[in-house]
């Protein structure tokens, strides 16, 4: 709240005289006054950044967003607000599935996705010229098209070596990263973790009522949100096999990270200085490989079928 009246002062807001807000109500107020004061005929954009963090306890700020947007940005054709945020079951809960004041509010939504194979090769040949398709497409299968993770790749290693350092030493980026993304993304993380981990556990997936038993959770709505949090933060893709009907859907994991993090980097010794090169032509390694090779193929089903030249041909995934 404090910093928010700082911002709100950056931007023309007298401060002078005014103590912190008490709760959002009173801040998105100040808002109101600030914005009512600016030229109707220019554009005003608020961005919340990290939404879910703002929305303490007892803060209210559900409340303070619902009123100021009812009440009063939702009648004007000069305010653009833009909100976001890396909770994915907040944002999907209370923003996107609202059913209080924000219900049915959201005008425009942008779903952030990993980067594809081309972007990630732009994005490495900034750091190795000399990097192939092959080598590429290694790094993918293991850290997916997610651009924080590609950037800790140097470019004067091999792929091997960037792996090994970045997945499975000590202090790699990777290493640890499966608990705090969980973590920073779920607020009920342990149940998240769990189906996650109870998926990998058959390449083709599981039906619902098998996660259930596996991952010993209750039977009810609080499974399908988890799995419908899990869906739409791109961890798991729920599919039917051809000529299956839709009680018989699979869930199966489809992030990389994910997947090669429980195969490879949870049950490794971070003293162990070659833990990559010892799982090289593994059966292990092989099942994995030709897994994740799979699920790359699977991301870029369009693109391999505008290569072929069957763009116009329905298929099914």
């Amino acid at each position: 709240l404090g910093q928010f009246q700082v911002a709100l002062s950056q931007y023309g807001s007298n401060q002078e005289g005014k103590v912190m807000p008490k709760d959002w109500l009173a801040a998105f107020g100040e808002l109101i006054e600030l914005l009512e004061n600016k030229p109707t005929t220019e554009k005003k954009i608020i961005f919340l950044d990290e939404l879910p963090w703002l929305d303490t306890h007892k803060s209210k700020f559900l409340m303070g967003l619902e009123y100021f947007w009812n009440s009063w940005a939702s009648a004007r054709r000069d305010v653009l607000l833009i909100v976001c945020g890396s909770a994915a079951s907040w944002m999907i809960k209370n923003l996107l599935n609202n059913k209080g004041g924000l219900h049915n509010r959201v005008t425009a939504k942008i779903q952030l996705e990993p980067f594809d194979l081309r972007e990630a090769e732009e994005m490495l040949r900034l750091k190795n010229q000399a990097i192939t398709r092959y080598q590429v497409i290694q790094l993918y299968m293991v850290m997916g098209g997610v651009p924080f993770y590609l950037e800790a790749v140097e470019g004067r290693k091999s792929p091997m070596q960037d792996i090994e350092e970045i997945c499975f030493a000590k202090d790699g980026l990777l290493r640890t990263e499966f608990e705090n993304l969980f973590r920073a993304l779920f607020s009920d993380a342990e149940k998240h973790t769990a189906v996650v981990k109870a998926i990998a556990t058959k390449s083709k997936g599981l039906t619902r009522n098998e996660i259930i038993e596996i991952a010993k959770l209750s039977v009810g709505s609080s499974t399908t949100r988890v799995l419908n949090e899990l869906e739409h933060s791109g961890f798991i893709r729920k599919y039917r096999s051809f000529s299956k009907k839709k009680r018989d859907s699979l869930y199966q994991l489809i992030d990389a990270y994910t997947l090669f993090y429980l195969r490879f980097i949870q049950q490794s010794d971070a003293y162990d200085k070659n833990n990559w090169i010892n799982a090289m032509d593994t059966p292990s390694y092989r099942t994995w490989s030709g897994y994740a090779f799979e699920q790359v193929c699977l991301y870029h089903v369009s693109q391999i079928k505008k290569a072929l030249g069957v763009s116009g041909v329905i298929t099914h995934t």
